[in-house]
């Protein structure tokens, strides 16, 4: 069993100032819970008054935090900035979802998954960097970050889960990394404003609502390794002139282009 342990006041070691406005208030508080055999801390909870800048601590009684548990910091609407240590690995359900005041956090290179909903609805969220190391982001990881106006996404991930990026209405281009292998539902709908994006030759399917309502979208091209494409993957692209189809023609669903009334597909 866990051993949860609520710390109300830190050593100055603890938060430190990253920027002027950081909440010194005794309130703003971590809980952890110690896990791993006994042998590391998680990060379970942050008190929703908590504001300004915050850095995780690395260690906690003298052992390494290693993980961003389920709903940490949810709703913690105050906090604008986060550091978070090279002690962790890994970022659970829901972690950082509904910050809405949080404009950057920095994920270190030691940080191998993102869980689903791990920042959703992080509308402040302007843009972040995922380090290498990451090989599995969750659905809906980014959903509703509506100020994001760029991200990476390392080579080791395998796939863009469902809703991913939906509603992401500043995301003006991206890069899809050559680890990628499916584009799954609703992955990038909404984005209203992205004008560009690339497709690599590991992509094997497109599902259903991929790019539904991307109203900037003027082009794309489709490599030979797509073999399906979903219901109503490009509906909605007001924008869209050309699609270009590298090789065969995949197999395609319902109303693909419904509403992209000016698309002229190529066949290269």
């Amino acid at each position: 069993d866990g051993v949860n342990n609520r710390v109300d006041a830190f050593p100055d070691d603890f938060f430190k100032s990253v920027g002027p406005a950081v909440d010194t208030n005794p309130l703003t508080s971590l809980t952890f819970t110690q896990n791993g055999g006994d042998n590391e801390y998680s990060v379970i909870d942050c008190q929703e008054t908590a504001s300004g800048s915050l850095e995780i601590p690395r260690t906690y009684n003298g052992l390494p935090v290693t993980s961003i548990g389920d709903s940490a910091f949810y709703r913690c609407t105050s906090l604008t900035s986060i550091t978070i240590p090279d002690s962790v690995t890994s970022i659970g359900d829901r972690a950082f979802s509904s910050c809405s005041g949080l404009t950057n956090i920095t994920i270190p290179d030691s940080v191998t998954s993102i869980d689903g909903y791990a920042f959703r609805n992080c509308s402040s969220l302007n843009s972040i960097t995922i380090p290498d190391s990451v090989t599995s982001i969750g659905e809906e990881a980014f959903l509703d970050c509506s100020s994001l106006t760029s991200i990476t996404i390392p080579n080791g991930v395998t796939s863009i889960e469902t809703r991913t990026f939906e509603g992401c209405s500043s995301l003006t281009s991206f890069t899809i990394p050559v680890s990628v292998t499916s584009i799954l539902y609703k992955a990038f709908e909404d984005c209203s404003s992205l004008i560009s994006i690339t497709i690599p030759d590991s992509v094997t399917s497109i599902g259903r609502r991929t790019f539904d309502s991307c109203t900037s979208l003027t082009s794309i091209t489709i490599p030979g390794s797509v073999t399906s494409i979903g219901d109503f993957a490009f509906r909605y692209c007001s924008s869209l002139s050309s699609v270009t189809f590298e090789g065969d023609a995949p197999t395609f669903g319902t109303d693909v282009f419904l509403g992209s009334d000016s698309v002229i597909v190529y066949y290269d």
